[in-house]
């Protein structure tokens, strides 16, 4: 049980253009990560669409098994640009993380043992062990955290003042990540190791609905089996 948990989701942007999945998402069980480490209570992961269909073959595949894992250049999510889910300015913003080509069954058995390989001491040294390259951003009601980008795709430096839509950077696969994806929440503090997560919600962003249209949610927090787009048209 958090402090927070009784609280209003906060609203914010959908940070990404074209069709994406929450795998993990507090609409489907909190911690949504399974731990309240490092504010992810509240905690999003969004694979593109494709990918996630491609992620089926990820961890049931023979190719994914048996021949060395799955190529990035086949996955569509690597490269898409992030939008700034607030406004605020810009504390933190690490790049420079290598981006491993394939997703491999060697990066499942990197998450079931992260605490073992990295010792704390390392992560409060390097958060880009977990993280990969990531950005936080300090809005007038939380701190924005987003993860795991593509190297050389931080788009901002500390200091800087973003607004809410802005090109901050693009999804990857670094840090301790399975397969492509963005990973998003919102903290009370930009301290790692004190920070609590706070409820989040969504703007507005569209559902394809079993109609096979898509549908308006407003203020809303997306399912893990939810097909969602931003409003904002692909360029």
């Amino acid at each position: 049980m958090s402090k927070y948990d009784n609280r209003p989701p906060i609203p914010v942007m959908f940070p990404l253009k074209g069709e994406w999945l929450a795998p993990s998402t507090p609409g489907k069980i909190i911690p949504s990560h399974g731990t309240d480490e490092f504010g992810q209570r509240f905690a999003y992961d969004f694979v593109k669409r494709e990918d996630m269909a491609l992620a089926k073959g990820f961890w049931t595949g023979i190719r994914y098994w048996f021949t060395g894992g799955i190529s990035l250049k086949e996955t569509k999510g690597v490269g898409a640009e992030i939008l700034a889910p607030i406004a605020g300015k810009v504390i933190e913003a690490k790049d420079g993380w290598q981006e491993r080509p394939k997703a491999t069954p060697k990066d499942i058995w990197r998450v079931m043992t992260f605490p073992i390989q990295v010792s704390d001491e390392e992560l409060k040294k390097d958060f880009r062990h977990l993280a990969g390259n990531y950005i936080i951003i300090e809005g007038k009601e939380a701190f924005c955290f987003l993860a795991h980008l593509t190297p050389n795709s931080v788009m901002v430096k500390e200091g800087e003042e973003v607004e809410e839509g802005q090109v901050v950077g693009r999804v990857g696969h670094t840090g301790n990540s399975t397969l492509p994806h963005l990973h998003m929440h919102l903290m009370d503090s930009p301290d790692f190791w004190q920070a609590d997560g706070l409820p989040t919600s969504f703007k507005k962003y569209e559902k394809l609905e079993e109609d096979g249209k898509w549908h308006p949610q407003q203020n809303a927090i997306p399912g893990p089996k939810d097909i969602i787009r931003s409003t904002i048209s692909v360029a």
